[in-house]
């Protein structure tokens, strides 16, 4: 995880080069850094997507509130475009959460809420919690790679009307696939650049997240718009195996079953 001045910095690079989302949150030690990076680049802000997020031992209203107050100063921002929930607590009652999360849209601190790493049964309660609160989830943010493509999950995301937003995009093993790695060869293209374009050929994900440090590496993964996957490659990156799940810590729910 990219810390300080080396994280301000990638920010502003890759605001030269054209990104407009930022991802960060409380749990990754950067948003001073991000929103810091975002006033050196001397952008409008309203030209910028801000996305940070709400720990899962932070969701009670009282301590959620004190949360987005925190994240706002560190980054130094007015307001924050999405605030996530960054991991479900069983223990705490959606509904409290969301009333929280809607006082701070009433508030203009924050634009949209969402959720992140919710199963389609979270994902319901939520959405269904949502709607007596006043408000909508704009977005689920969960792992999706080649090899876990999350199709139920992401299927029932855009029936609901909600934005599922692939982190972890190009997995950990998954540019060295042969299946990847023959794929980037024969098209000239680099195996992070056919993994996400893939993401955006899938047709659902508004931005897929990809974490890098270094500028050159950035630039690269910025330049998906001028080339297709034919739908043969489509099908070969949608069935990459083995399922591979890279992020699911104790405090997990129970996932999704896969296809």
């Amino acid at each position: 995880m990219l810390l300080g001045d080396r994280c301000a910095d990638v920010v502003v690079k890759a605001i030269e080069i054209g990104y407009r989302y930022v991802d960060t949150s409380p749990s990754y030690g950067n948003e001073d850094a991000a929103g810091r990076g975002i006033r050196l680049s001397g952008i409008d802000r309203r030209e910028m997507f801000v996305t940070t997020k709400v720990e899962r031992e932070d969701l009670r209203p009282e301590r959620l509130l004190e949360s987005a107050q925190r994240s706002l100063d560190t980054l130094g921002l007015d307001w924050i475009d999405l605030l996530l929930i960054h991991w479900p607590n069983a223990e705490v009652p959606i509904s409290e959460t969301l009333s929280a999360m809607r006082e701070l849209q009433l508030s203009g601190s924050v634009s949209h809420i969402g959720v992140a790493n919710f199963p389609i049964a979270m994902l319901d309660e939520t959405v269904a919690a949502s709607g007596r609160a006043g408000t909508k989830v704009f977005a689920n943010q969960i792992e999706v790679h080649p090899s876990l493509p999350q199709r139920r999950l992401v299927a029932a995301c855009a029936a609901r009307g909600v934005r599922p937003i692939a982190y972890s995009p190009m997995g950990r093993e998954d540019l060295s696939h042969p299946l990847v790695l023959g794929i980037a060869e024969r098209t000239g293209r680099t195996p992070a650049q056919i993994a996400l374009r893939w993401h955006i050929q899938r047709g659902v994900f508004p931005v897929p997240i990809p974490d890098t440090g270094e500028p050159a590496q950035i630039a690269v993964q910025f330049e998906l718009f001028d080339f297709e996957l034919s739908q043969d490659d489509m099908a070969v990156l949608s069935n990459v195996g083995p399922e591979r799940r890279y992020f699911s810590p104790a405090w997990a729910p129970v996932w999704d079953p896969q296809d």
